[in-house]
């Protein structure tokens, strides 16, 4: 796990490459997205979660969202979201606000924000790689998440993938995700 310790304005971060924090929740539905995409990018099979607290307010700011990504050879990009109920186990060791209760599962509103946002993101990127994007981690503040805060988590994750994280630095990391949240 990567602390990102460089976010400015009382931002707060967790970055985990390939070795991510065990989340378990029921699945009551998956929804699912189908791109085609141009291909360009030779991008490894990876899996990365990103824990963000957006800023000190008590509203639409925090977000915790994981992904494994399988690339293949296709020009076809599959997204698929593993939506919960509201309210999941507990979260106890969360960089939320103290006065947020965080809880481990993706409800249905943020995974349509997901699908939505990595649609959005790809068309402002070039090239990516064909494959699926399977996003199954999440956890959410009861009053301090919204569709926003999980937008720009997946807006995140999506441009960190298009540049390997799996060879980047801590710096180059940090640089795209502060870029984002400018």
């Amino acid at each position: 796990m990567i602390n990102l310790k460089n976010l400015g304005h009382y931002r707060k971060g967790k970055l985990w490459i390939n070795d991510l924090p065990r989340m378990d929740y029921d699945n009551i539905d998956r929804i699912e997205l189908l791109l085609t995409i141009n291909k360009g990018l030779k991008i490894k099979p990876c899996s990365l979660a990103l824990e963000l607290l957006l800023s000190p307010r008590q509203v639409s700011n925090y977000a915790f969202l994981g992904v494994d990504f399988i690339p293949n050879n296709e020009n076809k990009l599959v997204i698929t979201v593993c939506v919960s109920h509201d309210e999941g186990e507990k979260l106890d060791n969360n960089i939320a606000s103290s006065s947020d209760e965080v809880h481990i599962g993706l409800p249905k509103e943020y995974g349509e924000a997901i699908l939505s946002s990595v649609q959005k993101t790809l068309s402002e990127i070039p090239n990516f790689s064909g494959g699926i994007l399977n996003f199954n981690i999440g956890a959410h503040g009861l009053v301090g998440s919204s569709q926003l805060s999980f937008s720009k988590v997946t807006e995140i994750i999506v441009k960190l993938l298009a540049i390997d994280p799996n060879i980047s630095d801590d710096y180059q990391l940090e640089d795209v995700i502060l870029k984002s949240l400018n």
